[in-house]
């Protein structure tokens, strides 16, 4: 397997180039945007989309949370099929503070653009850009690398992320299916200009935490963080003008954060007043089940279920 994933990496790297080299688009623009730098989101700024007709609770401003046992790329994929390289590459010049080494406080008053790409919450390895993926590690970070030209965004010069801060990648382009399908490019006989784009926003959470007896953070100091780091990623993707965002089990493996509280984080941060309102039109998890057997599922044990329970249908 690891072997494979390796050998996956270095086709990725190599056939990008080719790809890549006669489109109008910036794969490798990027931006760091620290907490201190994203001003707090303004009510009167909010899009305030509402529920659509049909729903229970019509009209109301929001929307309902969905989560997913899917990949992040299929999941934003699901969500906006018809965002591709051709459709993509007049919003990268418009977009604020995409300069490749700068940073930024783009606001949300910003005038408004055709409808920008998805944007991908990456559970990224503060200490190296990409994590693993070179070596053939699998994780969300790596499974994004293997799949897009995401790592050309990665710029070492960033790292390590600063614990407050997260990476913003306006246009990643996918060139390959996913693991569970393959794996296979998905070039040429996609055209180059109808390959998918999403945008990424890379944060990494805390690492290996201590925790209590009972699974839980041992420091209450560490939920605050975690609710910190998740306000990063929400205001930086409102403010940056994404709609539609997929989000994911933010520290739940290698980092072992306990996921429980990491989904009580996310659902206590989504309920501040702040990002109440109807900011986004579509709000997805995307969490593969780390279960086996009867414990998987939406009633089970692994981060799927947790999330699942947690945040599934809730109004943000």
């Amino acid at each position: 397997m690891r072997r494979n994933l390796r050998q996956t990496a270095k086709e990725t790297k190599d056939v990008l180039p080719t790809i890549l080299v006669h489109l109008d688009v910036k794969t490798r623009t990027s931006s760091i945007h620290h907490m201190r730098e994203l001003t707090p989101l303004k009510s009167e700024e909010c899009p305030a989309f509402g529920l659509p007709e049909g729903d229970q609770q019509a009209g109301r401003k929001g929307t309902r949370i969905r989560v997913f046992d899917q990949d992040s790329f299929d999941a934003a994929l699901d969500l906006q099929p018809s965002t591709t390289v051709s459709s993509s590459a007049s919003l990268v010049d418009a977009a604020p503070a995409t300069d490749q080494t700068g940073t930024g406080n783009p606001t949300a008053s910003s005038p408004k653009l055709p409808l920008k790409p998805v944007a991908v919450l990456n559970l990224a390895s503060e200490k190296r850009p990409g994590g693993g993926w070179e070596n053939g590690a699998l994780a969300q970070e790596e499974a994004l690398c293997f799949r897009s030209s995401l790592y050309l965004s990665l710029h070492q010069l960033y790292y390590p992320i600063p614990a407050l801060s997260a990476l913003y990648t306006p246009t990643a382009v996918l060139i390959r299916d996913a693991m569970s399908r393959g794996h296979k490019l998905i070039w040429p006989e996609v055209p180059t200009e109808d390959l998918p784009v999403t945008s990424v926003i890379s944060l990494a959470a805390i690492r290996r935490p201590s925790l209590a007896r009972d699974g839980t953070y041992a420091k209450q100091s560490d939920v605050e963080f975690m609710k910190k780091k998740i306000r990063v990623v929400l205001r930086l993707s409102a403010l940056q003008g994404h709609t539609k965002i997929v989000l994911g089990a933010l520290g739940c493996g290698a980092f072992a954060n306990p996921p429980h509280e990491v989904a009580q984080c996310f659902l206590e941060v989504f309920q501040e007043d702040e990002f109440q309102g109807g900011w986004w039109e579509d709000v997805v998890f995307a969490v593969l089940d780390n279960a086996r057997g009867e414990d998987r599922g939406k009633d089970g044990t692994g981060n799927y279920g947790v999330f699942y329970r947690a945040l599934e249908g809730v109004v943000v």
